[in-house]
């Protein structure tokens, strides 16, 4: 049994559904055509209903997008904390992932983004929409990462200093919990 067919048994048997897999089995040689999705909780349910409340449509949108670019990170001042932060639309992303002793997981999942307007959220869109030299070309991929790193620095913090019972954080921020 593949690895990736292994995971599809082991999460479903947590309720997650994959979903973009082909009908045919991936030989070992062969790339997959489309990456694996995950559903899984309430958004599944609201998958399968095909229903969705004001704003809930482009907020589960934003949550599925293919990131630009990945940064996977393990927390120093939190232990058992990881982070995983993504440019998605020159927008970034950031979930934080925590050890819980409730649930079939044993893990919550918060999903935090920048909030409309603020600075933060601006910042990729102004660096993307500059034409610039050659050299500034160049070096956009590499300032990109060094950018998003920074804005994955400043929500981490952000969304520390609020509070997780009550799921209040700083204005600048944006946080759902997503298991």
């Amino acid at each position: 049994m593949k690895l990736d067919e292994q995971l599809a048994e082991l999460l479903a048997g947590l309720g997650v559904v994959l979903e973009g897999q082909s009908e045919k089995p991936v030989s070992a040689r062969e790339e997959p055509e489309t990456r694996v999705r995950y559903s899984f909780g309430t958004r599944q349910e609201r998958d399968d209903a095909d229903t969705a409340e004001d704003g809930t449509e482009e907020l589960e949108a934003t949550i599925t997008a293919l990131a630009e670019i990945s940064l996977f990170q393990t927390s120093r001042e939190h232990y058992g904390v990881f982070y995983r932060l993504d440019l998605v639309g020159g927008a970034p992303q950031l979930r934080i992932f925590l050890p819980d002793d409730e649930g079939g997981v044993k893990m919550r999942c918060y999903f935090v983004r920048a909030a409309v307007g603020t600075p933060l959220h601006e910042w990729f869109a102004a660096a993307r929409d500059h034409e610039g030299s050659q050299a500034y070309e160049d070096a956009r991929d590499a300032a990109q990462q060094h950018l998003l790193f920074a804005a994955g620095e400043l929500m981490k913090r952000l969304f520390w200093t609020g509070d997780l019972e009550q799921m209040c954080f700083p204005a600048e921020i944006e946080v759902v919990r997503l298991i």
